[in-house]
């Protein structure tokens, strides 16, 4: 079943982080499209919290913690200076005008930031996701992608995985072909983004050094996630593939 297409003007990449001499790989991939469902996909529910909060829950499969400031955690909207609404495509009728999603992974997009959902927002503090179960594939909307400057990774991805896989904001800027800037909050700014790590993770930690890390329509899955394009719909924003190879030990910095 694949759910609503995401138009933003970001190409498709695929980031490589290959061990060598081994058969298995952690990748990131970086999409205009909305991600397929995977083999029984654990999402996480947004839908209902009163915003902001901060407040540990649970769901089928997965819980959430925080430590993150008072106006930060589960957020809804825009608040200047500190947390923007991440871009979930463009609408057809408008092209350039963003849409946002609606809801939790799945749900439609709306060209109006007053119906838009909930998503995470962490500040400079932390929001981590613990799965019941161990999974190898995470899925979410990145929004307003931010690399840091030096010596700061910007918004970045922590996995209990083996290898304590780590994705910061510039892997997934230069997984993105044709990603607009850093920190970008329109239309380019933002990335469906499919993460698979080559051994299991429970745990997953979001960070920023920078204002903050904002992402929505978080799903994780055992079987994986696919990208692929709504047929007739590509030619419409030129997508762009790319590869880059990283060896392991470097761990994405």
């Amino acid at each position: 079943m694949q759910i609503a297409r995401v138009a933003l003007s970001v190409g498709t990449a695929l980031l490589l982080a290959a061990s060598a001499g081994t058969a298995n790989a952690s990748t990131i991939e970086a999409s205009l499209y909305s991600p397929l469902w995977g083999d029984g996909p654990v999402a996480i529910a947004l839908a209902g919290i009163t915003a902001p909060s901060q407040n540990p829950f649970s769901g089928a499969g997965y819980s959430v913690s925080f430590a993150v400031d008072s106006d930060q955690g589960v957020v809804r909207g825009a608040k200047d200076g500190r947390y923007a609404i991440p871009v979930a495509g463009v609408t057809g009728a408008n092209p350039g005008q963003p849409e946002f999603l609606t809801g939790d992974f799945g749900s439609p997009l709306t060209a109006s930031a007053s119906s838009s959902g909930n998503y995470f927002s962490t500040g400079t503090g932390t929001i981590t996701i613990t799965f019941n179960q161990p999974e190898y594939w995470l899925a979410l909307l990145w929004g307003s992608i931010d690399k840091g400057d030096p010596g700061y990774p910007g918004n970045f991805l922590t996995f209990n995985d083996k290898g304590n896989f780590q994705v910061t904001g510039q892997d997934v800027q230069q997984a993105a072909t044709g990603f607009v800037s850093n920190g970008y909050q329109g239309p380019g700014g933002s990335a469906y983004v499919i993460i698979h790590t080559d051994t299991p993770f429970t745990t997953v930690t979001a960070s920023s050094s920078t204002v903050s890390f904002e992402f929505g329509g978080v799903a994780g899955s055992d079987g994986g996630f696919s990208t692929v394009p709504e047929p007739g719909s590509a030619w419409l924003f030129g997508i762009g593939i790319g590869l880059v190879a990283i060896g392991r030990r470097i761990h994405f910095r």
